[in-house]
């Protein structure tokens, strides 16, 4: 055998595994896209504070609670006996709510339609003195997203997926904007894409960690009954898909649901408090009752029939 021939074909086992390898650096050089698109946010330089040194988890309680502040600390109470009202709290200015008889029908949660994510009653009752009816309703168009201060508290979250709806759209059905709301949250606790996404519709979110879409995700999913933390996110069906009970018939983008994040858990007294946005008008503090086992299930209230959990991976 001649030695060009020896030389040539050395050569060409040494390069070939470079051909190979050169590839592979290339993309390892190049940003990883999203799991999903991302919608492009709008210019936003507020930094909400926390406490210096607080962990991912502790910041989204934080950003959560003051929210909560800023919408006037508007509470609603979910009891085991069925019950859904709203306690107190709202701004001064807003329009004023309706009480509920104890003849009025129960209530059954909203459509899809709805401008609320949270159940409303199916009629409305006349204004009636709150001592004949301790429960109080917030139905669409009223609730402080109706006012001024609420309208621009909402309008920050629709930015953080590229949308500047009006006033009048965020009282509407079409601009329902609680996943923004835990979007914008997310987003400003510092979790980044391979973390969480964004979305406008909490079942983008949901199926993120079912499907476990993300290279180290916030979140995993697991089915009710189940105990909440604080700093999980506590999800539900709604509208027409509200019996559902399997989450693999959940659909990005599609299925109608509602997410509230965990703030607290009193295991003495049995109830979960959580925050979120949208429910009865307003950025509220539901208190939640749970089962005997300190669980979250779909039973305990009928009214609010929890679905799943996303357990909080971060510190």
């Amino acid at each position: 055998m001649s030695r060009p021939f020896l030389r040539n074909s050395l050569a060409l086992r040494i390069a070939l595994p470079l051909v190979l390898i050169a590839p592979v650096f290339w993309f390892a050089g190049c940003a990883t896209p999203p799991a999903r698109p991302q919608a492009e946010p709008l210019p936003d330089n507020e930094v909400v504070q926390t406490r210096p040194g607080a962990t991912p988890r502790e910041k989204m309680i934080e950003i959560a609670l003051t929210e909560w502040d800023r919408w006037g600390r508007q509470v609603v109470r979910v009891g085991r006996d069925d019950t859904y009202c709203v306690a107190g709290g709202g701004f001064p200015d807003q329009p004023q709510g309706r009480w509920l008889t104890p003849d009025d029908p129960m209530p059954t949660p909203s459509d899809e339609g709805s401008g609320t994510d949270m159940p409303l009653p199916k009629a409305v009752a006349e204004p009636a003195a709150p001592a004949q009816a301790p429960c109080l309703r917030y139905p669409d168009g009223t609730g402080g997203e109706a006012t001024a201060r609420g309208c621009m508290l909402a309008k920050r979250y629709w930015g953080i997926v590229g949308k500047t709806p009006t006033c009048q759209q965020l009282t509407t059905g079409g601009w329902a904007w609680s996943a923004v709301f835990i979007s914008w949250i997310m987003r400003k606790a510092g979790l980044q894409n391979d973390q969480f996404l964004t979305g406008a519709t909490h079942a983008e979110y949901v199926t993120d960690a079912r499907d476990h879409l993300l290279r180290h995700p916030a979140f995993v999913l697991e089915r009710t009954p189940a105990v909440p933390r604080p700093g999980d996110l506590i999800c539900t069906a709604r509208g027409a898909d509200r019996f559902m009970t399997d989450p693999a018939e959940i659909q990005a983008g599609r299925t109608p649901m509602h997410c509230d994040l965990v703030v607290e858990m009193d295991p003495v007294r049995h109830e979960v408090k959580s925050i979120g946005g949208n429910v009865q008008q307003s950025a509220s503090m539901s208190i939640t009752e749970l089962n005997d086992a300190n669980q979250l299930d779909p039973y305990t209230n009928s009214v609010m029939q929890w679905l799943v959990v996303l357990r909080n991976q971060l510190p």
